[in-house]
């Protein structure tokens, strides 16, 4: 790698594709983008209705999950081993280990 040249042109246009971005898959897995306004209504994973905040970030795992998984080989191993993603509650724990690994 040291030895190789460095290229003289750049790659322009190279397509990037969110899955996610595409709404067939978007309702395949279930996944309502933080972006959606009162989005802990719209999901339905087995929670009951949100009451306040904290229940309302648990009701928004599931869809959180589905983002996750999708950049499970971005995020250090050192992370996912340390959270049960089984838990309720996991996000805060992801939250704080990503926090103490940067």
């Amino acid at each position: 790698m040291k030895d190789a040249p460095f290229p003289e042109f750049s790659i322009v246009g190279t397509p990037w594709y969110n899955v996610l971005s595409n709404p067939t898959y978007t309702t395949a897995f279930g996944f309502v983008g933080s972006y959606v306004n009162e989005r802990e209504k719209i999901i339905c994973d087995g929670y009951p209705i949100a009451t306040d905040d904290l229940s309302a970030k648990y009701k928004c795992e599931q869809s959180d999950l589905v983002m996750i998984l999708l950049n499970l080989a971005y995020i250090p191993d050192i992370v996912i081993q340390e959270v049960d993603f089984t838990k309720a509650g996991w996000s805060i724990l992801f939250k704080e280990r990503m926090d103490l690994f940067k």
